[in-house]
């Protein structure tokens, strides 16, 4: 069976992303397929197997200790999905909208007026993005997952060896992040400060066409954290430590300095709070 890695973000700190194994049946992507829509309008794409160097440069600005440069392989092909799990498609699978950012939510003053279901959904622990990947499996005869921390980075990165899949420099004109002008990245450029998530899609993708994966809000990755893991990973499709107490984060949120957002920026937190959002 081939496997499909669909992303789904939710919002505010956290996110996570899913991937899905197909079984036999109706509409199941072909192998040659780039793009594949889903029951409740999920778009996903097709990501190629290939190499890349994971982590940061010694030179890289504000880079963590913990982003030892190594390399990969993912050995197949998957598909992810091109933009953040939305508010309505989350409450098409769960029943409820646990938004932050909406109508009934807590910062419903932010968000006044407007039509959050196109936004993505947030206050999404771990253990509830996979309760999402679990349900939406058995909906759609698939097996969705959150992808691994590499999966992630590679598709984040897209062929790219900068900071940022957009280049060198990062500000809020290029994603959804802090706009004061202090939190740019390369150099500084202030810009739009929401201070809210905002619709999917409303920036450019990167190469693979995905879309928001530096800003709007953080995602939760497969992968417990391990601070020292990169320097003892497999080289090919590695999955994470065994065991940890953290689970892994990734490409930074609207509140964040473009240095979080970074493509090989890591974050980590329990899975159990219900702080963020995630992608399939």
């Amino acid at each position: 069976m081939r496997t499909m890695v669909v992303v789904v973000n939710v919002a505010i700190v956290l996110a996570f992303v899913a991937a899905c194994t197909p079984t036999l049946g109706a509409h199941q992507p072909k192998g040659d397929d780039k793009e594949h829509t889903n029951s409740i309008g999920m778009v996903l794409v097709r990501i190629p197997a290939g190499k890349f160097t994971m982590g940061s440069p010694t030179d890289e600005l504000h880079r963590g200790a913990e982003e030892t440069q190594h390399e990969v392989a993912i050995t197949k092909s998957f598909f992810l999905g091109a933009f953040e799990v939305t508010q309505g498609q989350y409450e098409k699978i769960m029943g409820n909208n646990p938004s932050f950012f909406s109508a009934k939510g807590a910062g419903k003053q932010r968000v006044a007026k407007k039509d959050t279901s196109s936004h993505p959904v947030e206050r999404v622990s771990w253990n509830d993005a996979v309760e999402f990947c679990k349900k939406l499996s058995a909906r759609e005869k698939k097996t969705y997952r959150l992808p691994t921390e590499a999966e992630w980075e590679y598709a984040c990165r897209a062929g790219t060896k900068a900071p940022f899949h957009t280049g060198g420099k990062f500000n809020s004109n290029l994603g959804n992040i802090n706009g004061l002008s202090y939190s740019s990245y390369g150099s500084e450029e202030g810009g739009p400060f929401y201070r809210s998530t905002v619709p999917v899609a409303e920036y450019k993708g990167n190469a693979f066409n995905a879309f928001d994966m530096h800003g709007n809000v953080q995602e939760w990755c497969a992968d417990w954290y391990g601070a020292d893991y990169y320097k003892s990973s497999p080289k090919s499709d590695p999955q994470g430590p065994e065991k940890g107490t953290e689970r892994v984060l990734r490409g930074g949120a609207w509140p964040s300095s473009a240095k979080a957002c970074r493509n090989a920026a890591r974050n980590r937190a329990s899975s159990s709070p219900v702080l963020n959002g995630f992608v399939t």
